[in-house]
């Protein structure tokens, strides 16, 4: 450990091109660790390089969130080959073409770059004697152990088979809890081993940050350092906004609960993922947005967000060029939002702003991320939102209790709740709903393709009809681990 470098504070990892660097978390600006964990402002710095890690665009900045996984769920209009070769093999589920497959190597060892990260910062705080102020210790373990069980949740949803009929003992994904540039470490574990090691590290980070995150306590004006810890405030008070708006960007106390909500959700334990969903939704924490509350980016709703500054540089091209990859059509758009039957949807066509080719010819393209005339972007990608404890709880209840939370979501989003008796005369209808909002509600987050994974589905009816491949919605490991599974 001690021969392992580390990055001081803006953690920007190399790309990654084959599975020796895959555990490997050498930056560009390096310092050696027995440097950086003298200190506990060294764990400090080294924990935000973490945070800075998942931003990236080889991870949530796009590949691992609009660009692959909302692709496969034809959210983006397919290109031609001629167009766009990666997309439209990525779109086509073919990873054996040269671009898809780096693309498909690239975003998964990005994922385990910044596993290895939290790792690496987990096995020094376990090795250290340094006396840290605030509980600024346990803050750092709680985050990093519930954000290391986040990562391998999304890449289980992605890489991992599908959920609906799995047996225990499949092969699933690799599971890395330690530090180590040894990538026969990178070895698949079985579905339960998986579960299991995702459970473990979830309750963990829960007991730990129930006791000492303030987040908890952040319902009044202010906030100073008695609930603050320096870790994240230092001396003197911080307004309320800004003080949520600092912890949703870390994986705090309410990003553990709906990362739980989530899990059980995905694995089909229904009792446990109404139980989480409730947690987070009964303590009032967060508004579901309305028309008189809404931002850019949904912002008061994220459990956890990433922030990138560089963000419109980075993805510009991709939403708003001539050549822009993350486009729709108009009326595919208008069909997705039922502009017809629901004119007051809030997000219908927030999202979206038409452009013409100098052919002539017209789309939509999608400005969430990079803002329009009239609203600059916030630089935020939300990874885990409020909505997504209602539509959980709206598909796990029973029918007659799921109505009511859907009355509510429907009712905040301009939608015409006295609709919501017929969405809900049968199991059937009630899926078919739920399609329609997953959709609406998270263009943009790849969570639509998780929809789709987690209910099998076969065939997809928008923006047009296709029949998928046998496992389409399961994502290949790259061949570079294939010998260690």
């Amino acid at each position: 450990m001690n021969k392992i470098y580390y990055l001081l504070s803006l953690l920007l990892a190399l790309p990654l091109s084959s599975c020796n660097d895959w555990l490997d978390v050498n930056p560009r600006s390096q310092i050696k660790s027995e440097v950086l964990f003298e200190t506990e402002d060294g764990f400090k710095q080294a924990t935000n390089g973490v945070y800075i890690r998942l931003a990236q665009t080889d991870l949530y900045g796009k590949n691992a969130n609009m660009y692959i996984p909302e692709t496969m769920a034809r959210m983006w209009t397919v290109p031609t080959q001629n167009a766009n070769l990666t997309m439209y093999s990525v779109a086509n589920y073919d990873f054996t073409e040269s671009g898809a497959e780096d693309l498909n190597e690239e975003t998964l060892s990005a994922y385990y770059n910044a596993i290895a990260q939290c790792n690496d910062i987990l096995e020094n705080l376990n090795n250290t004697d340094i006396h840290f102020t605030y509980d600024n210790d346990k803050f750092i373990r709680g985050e990093l152990v519930g954000l290391r069980a986040f990562l391998h949740l999304d890449v289980l949803r992605q890489w991992g088979p599908y959920p609906d009929n799995v047996s225990g003992s499949e092969t699933a994904i690799p599971y890395v809890t330690e530090m180590t540039n040894d990538v026969s470490k990178l070895r698949s574990k079985t579905w339960d081993e998986v579960v299991s090691l995702i459970e473990n590290d979830l309750n963990e980070a829960e007991s730990i940050l129930s006791e000492v995150d303030p987040y908890i306590y952040a319902d009044v004006d202010s906030l100073n350092s008695t609930y603050a810890p320096s870790y994240y405030v230092g001396k003197g008070t911080m307004p309320k906004d800004e003080w949520q708006t600092q912890r949703q960007a870390r994986f705090n106390y309410y990003a553990v609960l709906g990362t739980k909500a989530r899990f059980y959700h995905w694995i089909g334990d229904t009792e446990n993922a109404v139980k989480y969903a409730k947690m987070v939704i009964d303590d009032e924490k967060f508004k579901l947005c309305t028309s008189s509350t809404i931002t850019w980016t949904l912002k008061p709703e994220y459990l956890f967000g990433t922030d990138n500054i560089n963000m419109l540089t980075d993805i510009e091209a991709d939403f708003d060029s001539e050549n822009a990859s993350f486009t729709q059509a108009e009326r595919s758009v208008e069909t997705a939002y039922e502009t017809t039957l629901q004119p007051g949807d809030i997000r219908a066509n927030r999202y979206w702003k038409s452009h013409t080719y100098t052919n002539g010819a017209t789309t939509n393209v999608f400005c969430k991320y990079i803002g329009n005339e009239q609203t600059i972007s916030d630089y935020r990608v939300p990874l885990l939102r409020y909505a997504e404890m209602f539509l959980i709880l709206i598909e796990d209840l029973p029918l007659g209790e799921a109505e009511t939370y859907f009355e509510t979501y429907r009712l905040a989003r301009g939608l015409d709740e006295n609709m919501a008796s017929s969405m809900f005369a049968s199991e059937s209808s009630r899926l078919a709903q739920l399609e329609k909002e997953w959709r609406k509600e998270f263009w943009g987050e790849g969570q639509m393709f998780c929809f789709y994974k987690k209910h099998h589905y076969t065939n997809f009816t928008w923006p047009s009809k296709i029949e998928l491949p046998a496992d389409a919605l399961i994502v290949p490991m790259p061949k570079g681990i294939t010998n260690f599974e």
